[in-house]
Parts: C-alpha cells; structure tokens; sequence
C-alpha cells in the first residue's frame, strides 16, 4: 500500500472515529475544560508512527517535512510535542498548531473508554475534566456501563494496526513517532516521483 493510500486509510478511520466522539459528547455533556492545554503538556505521551503519517504528509505537501524533521533531530531540549502552541493564538483550536492531523491518542484521550478486569469498560478521561465537569463524567460513565455506543481504545488501536501492522503497533514518545512519520515519508519519495498536490488558490 503506498503512502497516500496509507494516509487516506488512517483519515477515514480519524473521520469515523469524530463522528463516534461527537455523537458520544453530545450524549454525555462531556467537552474539554477551556483554555486548558495539560494534556498537551506531558512529556510522556506516547503514540504509533502511523497516527501521524497523515501530518508527515501534510507537511512533506507543504515542503517543509525535511525542515520539521531536522528541527526535531537537533532539539533534545524537550520531549513536548512539536506541534503545541504555548500560547492560544487568535482564531486558533486550542493548543494545537496542528489540530486536524492530530495523532490518534490525541482525539481519544478525554472522551474515551478502556477495558479493565472483567473486560469491563471504564471512562478514561482527565483530573480538570473530573475536577471541574463532574456531572458530565457521571453521565458518561453511566452512558458506556449502560453498553451504549462510545470510543474504545483498543478498537481504534487495532484498527490503525489493521492499516500498516509495523507502523501502527510499537509506542514511541509523540516526538519521535512524529520524526519516525516523517522519516516514513521523505524515505518513501526519496526514489519516487512525489504526487502532484493541487494548489489551493
């Protein structure tokens, strides 16, 4: 499967997985608390190489894939995600620079559900969420132990792994699943003549 292929598959999976968390939000209240951003903030946060196949390649259509990937090799100084506005800019959605190509564990984290003992499914959401939404969260959990339908974890992993089985499966700190997407990439069309993207006027 060629990259572009690749990328469209993990889009449609993006959109079917908006549409689950749109309708699971509208049913349960549960939205991010404003201007909040700490999720963004872990150092931690770990993703798949192909979750962020599609801002590799939006990047690497804008020209600027070598440059991002650079900039990500030679700045060791902080393990955040390269895409994160410190700052909320005027117009912008929240934190992210990169909001429409955001990975996977960012479009579930919040308002999702993961399985525990028993394959039982519990809420896996944020301490602001918690803190400051608690009538939201109890709805949402009376919502996903009442079997309704809501975002599991593990389908989407294993619908991204079902994609490309070696770059939808292994963890890496977001930065470097980032820089391994664009590497995916630039190596791809190194010997292959890149596509024609349409000019937006």
């Amino acid at each position: 499967m060629s990259i572009y292929h690749k990328v469209r598959a993990v889009d449609r999976m993006f959109y079917q997985l908006e549409k689950e968390l749109g309708s699971f939000q509208k049913s349960t209240g549960l939205d991010c608390v404003a201007n909040c951003g700490n999720c963004c903030l872990k150092p931690d946060i770990n993703a798949t190489v192909l979750e962020f196949l599609p801002l590799a390649y939006h990047l690497f259509k804008q020209g600027v894939a070598e440059t991002w990937l650079q900039d990500l090799e030679q700045d060791t100084s902080t393990k955040l995600c390269p895409v994160l506005n410190k700052l909320i800019a005027p117009g912008a959605k929240g934190f992210c620079s990169e909001y429409a190509h955001r990975g996977l564990i960012c479009r579930l984290f919040g308002f999702s559900a993961m399985l525990h003992k028993n394959n039982t499914p519990t809420l896996v959401t944020c301490k602001p969420i918690k803190e400051q939404k608690p009538q939201a969260v109890a709805m949402a959990e009376i919502h996903i132990s009442s079997n309704k339908n809501y975002p599991l974890i593990s389908n989407y992993y294993m619908q991204l792994r079902s994609i490309d089985e070696s770059l939808g499966a292994e963890l890496f700190p977001i930065r470097i699943a980032i820089a391994k997407a664009l590497q995916v990439v630039l190596g791809y069309y190194a010997y292959r003549r890149p596509p024609r993207f349409r000019k937006v006027a």
